[in-house]
């Protein structure tokens, strides 16, 4: 039986960046600060060792020290959602033992990828979690282009009427799909995960997102949000576009070395990902510090 509530996910959800050290070594010390300034920003929860976090490139036990820091930066002020997915069931049980004891809302999980896992497969990763911590709230994390697997209400139904699955964090462009999830299964929390479609997904019943931007803009979301809550339409495509410029700069540098950059130059020195990614050259950085000078109100 989980405790958890779909109101407590309603929040702008920071896909938090892992600060690393010139020798790829983990910066918890940045991790905290960076965490603490975010928290300023106006961040209302944080995701940790996703996509952003370069979760499949740290080590079990680098996401477990990851997480135990963010907690205790966050100190209780707002909620952290682990991100407990990878390839090997076990690992994916010690991870989400670790996060539900240390004090996550909930987990999060990709499928298993890089073997073609047929769905009864897939199904039965999620549900072998479950079954060894009945009482864990579990998100799972529905991004195609990276698993090759793509979740809609038929091939997922049998997950999503399992009452441990409290939502889905979808990264796909397809929102008929998240309106058609939504619809067939109401109690479950809809989180948008691509930036560039927030408004898109409140229109299509998402009730909070997970962004990669976020790490630097949390202002804009929540802006977004409470123009759509007021029903200013003119007002959150205004936002949203603010949003897209800087979605649309960051990815061409590389959004997610582009997001540690962008700490960097606000004073915390974040790093760069960690290999096989390549660090960002001159005329990135210089492209970077261009989006960092946007001002936060559009013109």
């Amino acid at each position: 039986m989980v405790s958890v509530q779909p109101e407590q996910f309603r929040r702008i959800w920071s896909a938090l960046i892992t600060p690393t050290r010139e020798d790829e070594s983990v910066n918890y010390e940045a991790l905290e600060q960076v965490v603490e300034l975010q928290l300023q920003d106006g961040v209302e929860g944080f995701y940790c060792c996703g996509s952003s976090g370069e979760g499949l490139l740290l080590t079990l036990e680098e996401r477990k020290q990851v997480l135990e820091h963010v907690l205790k930066a966050v100190d209780g002020r707002v909620p952290v959602v682990s991100h407990v997915g990878t390839i090997r069931t076990h690992d994916v049980i010690d991870l989400a033992d670790h996060a539900m004891s240390a004090g996550a809302l909930a987990v999060s999980m990709i499928p298993p990828y890089y073997y073609k896992f047929s769905m009864d497969e897939i199904m039965g990763y999620y549900e072998d979690v479950i079954k060894a911590l009945p009482n864990v709230p579990a998100i799972v994390y529905n991004i195609p282009q990276f698993t090759g697997v793509e979740f809609n209400k038929d091939n997922a139904g049998r997950l999503l009427s399992n009452e441990n699955i409290v939502g889905i964090k979808h990264t796909s462009t397809n929102l008929y799909s998240l309106e058609r999830m939504g619809q067939a299964f109401p109690g479950k929390v809809l989180i948008n995960g691509f930036d560039e479609q927030f408004l898109g997904a409140l229109a299509m019943g998402s009730i909070a997102t997970i962004g990669t931007t976020v790490n630097l803009f949390a202002p804009l979301y929540r802006k977004v949000r409470d123009a759509f809550d007021k029903g200013d339409m003119a007002q959150a495509i205004r936002w949203q576009h603010a949003i897209n410029e800087r979605v649309e700069a960051t990815v061409k540098v590389g959004i997610f070395n582009a997001m540690k950059y962008g700490w960097t130059l606000r004073g915390v020195d974040c790093g760069f990902c960690r290999a096989p990614f390549k660090p960002l050259g001159p005329e990135a950085r210089k492209a970077m510090a261009d989006v960092m000078a946007m001002p936060l109100e559009p013109i």
